[in-house]
């Protein structure tokens, strides 16, 4: 049989599965010769025309040209006791992502890959709005070049040149290992368990140890607690008025295109509602809509999120709710998040790093905020009210070395505060609050032509002459410790629980907070800004106006 270079990609099943368990409905197993014991599933996919036909309006015998196919191949073998599934063409799609070892091809890569020979990343960065990226390089690097932080990051996937090159020539892994090599069929068992057995290596903690600070809970009794407590929180905020959740979030799972669809409806439970985004408000109102009041755990895996057109017509992708909830829980002491469907344990020597961090940090009194107070209605109300804070909320003004403006603060005080406002429960990541105070602070510190525009922006003001001077102008110096850099976080007050910011939020803080005050030279400070409840602002009211 003659070799030939083919990428080989493999699923490892659950130990409790068999084939049959692992594939979808339609697909049908048959014996495959090639080794004992082993199953192959064959066939077509598609056999329509392509959408844009229709946009063109193109006659039927054009159409009839045009119709698109496509083969799928599944095999499935054993290896070492463990069946493997090996997918050709659409194979993937016919496989039940539920049934297959979650991030069995990552473990592979991070013991067989030569930590000097990667060449991309696929990270994600959990937060009420999760960030998704893939990082490439041209040629072989170390992670440094990827940019990629130990204390934010989850690396979901990696590519690059394994140490033995008689296992692969190339290799990348996230759920699935896909390795390029000349191979035979007859190689195929080797490879299964080649790889099983690099699955089961710690030798990844010698370069990639730090991996570990954020891990996939994997323990099926640990995660049917955290779905419980995910469901009960989902419970306690149906019963609660949806616009003041600001302790969970949802998230696409997915680095998606915001350019072919940006409307979202929700399915199963009879929903007809479209929405412009993703927002978990809407999610909620949605059910109370039906009159839907506990949240069951079997939601998870029933509800789904769908993009549509603003008709509600399918127009994308699909995703699991389970999948674009974004929560965070503490159990038996131990802080676990969930991001993209899956549940993350936070090494318990970082998560109190962090918190300690955000501990020490000086807490500061901004205006009371009230009810109902968005960042917008907050900031226009303050500005209204005079006092020692210019408003230059929305006033950009762009860096020398920047092709897009950016907001120097919200509020600049006269005793050279710097204000950065945000609402924890609007769906912008608090991260862009402290990189917003990162990269104004740097833009301040090293940027005369920048800190000139400043000025002007200061001048343009009602009253801000008063401020103008506080702004150093270029071919002076500006001095950092003079300044103190403020984060206001506009938060639901609640005489049950203390706010706090969820654990990716407090990870943003501590790294723009530390760049800022230990390598910039600027003071840091923070300020929670509590609105009163739903109600409470109105029963004040009511109390003043009587005799």
């Amino acid at each position: 049989m003659t070799e030939k270079t083919q990428n080989i990609n493999l699923r490892l099943l659950r130990e409790d599965v068999e084939p049959a368990g692992a594939i979808r409905a339609g697909v049908t197993l048959e014996p495959w010769a090639a080794f004992e014991g082993s199953q192959v599933a064959t066939g077509a996919l598609g056999g329509g025309y392509p959408g844009w036909t229709d946009f063109l309006d193109l006659p039927a015998a054009t159409k009839n040209n045009l119709i698109q196919r496509s083969a799928y191949g599944l095999a499935f073998l054993k290896a070492d006791a463990r069946w493997f599934a090996v997918s050709f063409g659409m194979g993937h799609s016919k496989l039940d992502q539920t049934a297959f070892e979650q991030d069995f091809g990552l473990r592979v890569v991070l013991n067989a890959v030569d930590h000097t020979k990667l060449r991309s990343a696929d990270l994600r960065t959990p937060d009420s709005n999760t960030l998704s990226r893939r990082s490439q390089t041209s040629r072989g690097s170390e992670r440094t070049a990827f940019e990629i932080d130990p204390e934010r990051d989850i690396v979901r996937g990696l590519l690059g040149e394994p140490k033995d090159k008689t296992f692969a020539t190339r290799i990348s892994g996230s759920d699935a290992l896909t390795i390029r090599r000349k191979v035979k069929l007859d190689d195929l068992p080797s490879i299964c368990s080649r790889a099983l057995a690099l699955h089961g290596l710690d030798d990844y903690k010698t370069e990639f140890g730090w991996i570990d600070q954020i891990k996939h809970v994997r323990d099926a009794k640990v995660l049917e607690r955290l779905d419980g407590a995910l469901a009960s929180a989902l419970t306690d905020a149906l019963a609660n008025n949806p616009s003041e959740v600001d302790d969970i979030g949802l998230a696409y799972p997915v680095i998606y295109d915001p350019d072919k669809t940006d409307w979202v409806r929700f399915r199963g439970f009879s929903s007809q509602s479209v929405f412009p985004d993703l927002e978990i408000v809407h999610y909620l109102s949605d059910l109370k809509a039906k009159s839907l009041s506990v949240y069951d755990k079997d939601f998870l895996s029933r509800h789904s999120v769908q993009e549509c057109d603003e008709k509600g017509q399918v127009n994308g992708q699909a995703w699991p709710v389970k999948d674009c909830l974004v929560f965070e829980t503490v159990l038996d002491g131990e802080t676990f998040t969930l991001s993209g469907g899956r549940w993350y344990r936070i090494d318990a020597d970082l998560a109190k790093e962090v918190a300690a961090y955000f501990a020490n940090t000086d807490k500061v009194a901004l205006p009371d905020a009230h009810a109902g107070d968005n960042e917008k209605r907050y900031n226009a109300r303050v500005e209204a009210s005079g006092g020692d804070l210019l408003s230059l909320d929305v006033k950009l003004v762009k860096p020398s070395d920047s092709s897009t403006s950016i907001e120097v603060c919200d509020f600049l005080g006269k005793d050279k505060r710097l204000i950065h406002i945000k609402d924890k429960s609007e769906s912008s990541r608090l991260s862009h609050l402290f990189n917003q105070g990162l990269v104004s602070a740097i833009a301040l510190k090293r940027d005369g032509p920048f800190r000139d525009r400043v000025r002007t922006k200061i001048a343009e003001q009602p009253g801000g002459a008063d401020y103008v001077d506080l702004v150093p102008a270029a071919g002076t110096h500006l001095v950092p410790a003079d300044y103190t850099v403020v984060f206001g976080v506009l938060v639901n007050g609640s005489p049950k629980k203390e706010p706090r910011l969820p654990f990716f939020s407090l990870i943003t803080f501590r790294h723009a907070g530390r760049r800022i005050a230990d390598e910039l030279g600027y003071k840091v400070a923070f300020a929670w800004i509590k609105k009163p409840a739903a109600g409470v602002g109105k029963k004040a009211e009511r109390q003043k106006k009587e005799p």
